[in-house]
């Protein structure tokens, strides 16, 4: 049981840092939308606090929280019986698509392409 405890505050630190993740990244986002083509310097800065942020904690957190996860259904397979659970998952695969697409929308702006979303859409 204590290993299961241990994955579960694990799961939990890592949910908490990869929503706190998300959160900051689709806010540098607006901030790139609405200031980064003012100057190249804003560019530059947005764009490596984007991947900074993206690629040293958001995905690594979103690994941490699946691995966790997993690994407390496989301690205690009878979670899978259980409704919340697969409400939970639904909402996990959602966050993971964001995931997915805020990595799409970083690489757009790094490459300065166009991004069709405005800053009010962002929000």
């Amino acid at each position: 049981m204590t290993l299961y405890l241990t994955l579960k505050c694990l799961h939990i630190v890592a949910i908490i840092s990869w929503l706190a993740g998300i959160l900051y990244l689709y806010r540098l986002f607006i901030y790139h939308k609405e200031w980064g083509t003012k100057s190249e310097d804003n560019h530059q800065m947005l764009s490596v606090m984007e991947r900074r942020l993206l690629f040293f904690i958001t995905h690594p957190a979103m690994g941490v929280a699946w691995v966790a996860g997993i690994a407390m259904i496989a301690q205690n397979p009878i979670l899978m019986k259980q409704g919340w659970l697969h409400t939970k998952l639904l909402f996990v695969i959602i966050l993971t698509a964001l995931t997915i697409f805020a990595g799409r929308l970083h690489r757009k702006f790094k490459n300065k392409e166009a991004v069709v979303l405005s800053g009010k859409q962002l929000r």
